[in-house]
């Protein structure tokens, strides 16, 4: 009979893995982490926004109207009439904004939303990068615990099915910061969401969009995560890593395209 390093039969063994799994009771839901951390809930039982967010919210909607781009001049009055408020509550959550990097306060200007290039974009990558497969590696450590691997393959599902539609570019590249926000969920590392947060990712994703044609690459994004994805379900710390350093690596050449001939 097949022995385990320990000297117990492979059987018996996974038989005790099977019940501390039980033991320590199924996981708890992941909940997607949001820009701005869990919501609120009023007496009433509904979701109560801050208005910091709201400001946010209101300043990716017009982006995705085709109002708001990079460089953009934000016109606190304009934000300020759309969301019912007076213009000093909404200037002090540019401010703030400021303070995260989505927005810059210039003298001659006011606010304008943060302008990145093609090498901001891959450089975001260079940063986020070592960053995700700190989730990841820690996530496949515990990836086969309670209800975990039902929480990867949706998260995995999700991201096909918004490839099927790569039009719709912004929620293809949120499907992919679930899968992230799920897996660090998993490995418990909320300070990684914390990062991806305070590094806008939810604006980068916008600005991804207009760089990376999806309807030619993103059969190769599904592809990687697909891999990712078997890792982590086969608790393989090491190949997790290795799958994210490269599909970052990939992102990368396709942002900066080399320039010979």
């Amino acid at each position: 009979m097949s022995k385990t390093t320990t000297g117990e039969p492979k059987g018996k063994l996974a038989a005790k893995q099977r019940a501390a799994s039980k033991k320590s009771g199924p996981a708890k839901p992941k909940v997607p982490v949001r820009p701005f951390g869990a919501q609120k809930i009023t007496a009433g039982g509904e979701l109560k926004m801050s208005l910091v967010e709201r400001v946010y919210q209101t300043l990716m909607a017009a982006m995705d109207r085709g109002e708001l781009a990079p460089g953009s001049r934000i016109i606190a009055a304009e934000v300020a009439q759309q969301l019912d408020l007076s213009r000093a509550p909404v200037r002090e959550a540019l401010a703030v904004l400021a303070g995260q990097g989505l927005v810059e306060l210039l003298p001659d200007r006011g606010a304008v939303l943060r302008p990145m290039e093609q090498h901001d974009l891959a450089d975001m990558y260079e940063v986020l990068a070592p960053i995700a497969a700190l989730g990841l590696k820690a996530a496949a450590a515990r990836a086969q615990q309670g209800d975990n691997p039902a929480l990867i393959r949706a998260a995995m599902s999700a991201i096909r099915a918004a490839a099927s539609n790569p039009a719709e570019g912004v929620a293809f590249f949120q499907a992919l910061n679930n899968f992230h926000y799920v897996a660090n969920g998993i490995a418990q590392k909320p300070y990684i969401d914390f990062v991806m947060r305070m590094m806008q990712i939810e604006y980068w994703n916008r600005l991804l969009v207009a760089a990376i044609d999806l309807g030619a690459h993103a059969p190769q994004y599904v592809i990687n995560y697909q891999r990712l994805t078997d890792a982590l379900l086969e608790c393989d710390s090491r190949s997790a890593e290795a799958v994210i350093l490269h599909h970052c690596d990939w992102c990368i050449r396709l942002l900066t395209p080399s320039q010979d001939p």
